[in-house]
């Protein structure tokens, strides 16, 4: 079983990924949900793109790095849209890392201070097309880690897989949850 390291989304810490981490805990998997707002949720996206400014980039990243030493067994990390930068960062950067989950964005990895490591498998979910990740993005990305596993869904709403949010369409969030439990289930 996977130990789990899983970072929020601009709208904060939601019932509805809180409810995906209780599910990946029934299968198994202990799942840490480190809070880059400290509690704080935004129903509009505006705001909590807003508050994430007023933290700034260095002091998210600072909070994954943070957590992948408060989590000292964590191997894998998963991030949604925002926090798919600082599982990207955790799994470039911490050695114990064995596979990184991204929903809703990618990062040219030279962008945060390393190539990827090839050991690391790699899942990357996005809306066909996405407001906030580009295809562009998503290739680059791809190209540092051919061996990774790119999933689009059509039609699409960038935060389609949380409940909580209104682009949350059931049956594409259903075909994330279950490409993610086979690809823990064969870490």
């Amino acid at each position: 079983m996977a130990e789990i390291l899983l970072f929020h989304h601009a709208h904060g810490l939601t019932d509805g990924l809180c409810a995906f981490a209780d599910r990946l805990r029934g299968d198994g998997h202990t799942v840490h949900t480190p809070d880059t707002y400290s509690g704080r949720v935004f129903d509009n996206l505006d705001e909590g793109i807003a508050f994430a400014a007023t933290i700034g980039r260095d002091a998210v990243a600072h909070v994954a790095m943070r957590s992948a030493r408060t989590f000292s067994h964590a191997d894998v990390a998963m991030g949604f849209s925002m926090g798919t930068m600082q599982a990207q960062l955790v799994a470039q950067h911490v050695r114990r890392m064995r596979g990184c989950v991204l929903m809703g964005g990618a990062a040219n990895p030279d962008h945060l201070g390393s190539s990827w490591r090839p050991q690391v498998p790699l899942q990357v979910h996005v809306a066909d097309p996405d407001d906030w990740c580009t295809a562009e993005e998503v290739e680059v990305l791809h190209r540092s880690a051919p061996h990774a596993e790119v999933f689009t869904y059509a039609d699409k709403g960038h935060m389609f897989v949380d409940p909580s949010l209104d682009d949350y369409d059931a049956d594409a969030a259903d075909r994330f949850e279950e490409r993610v439990l086979a690809w823990l289930g064969d870490l």
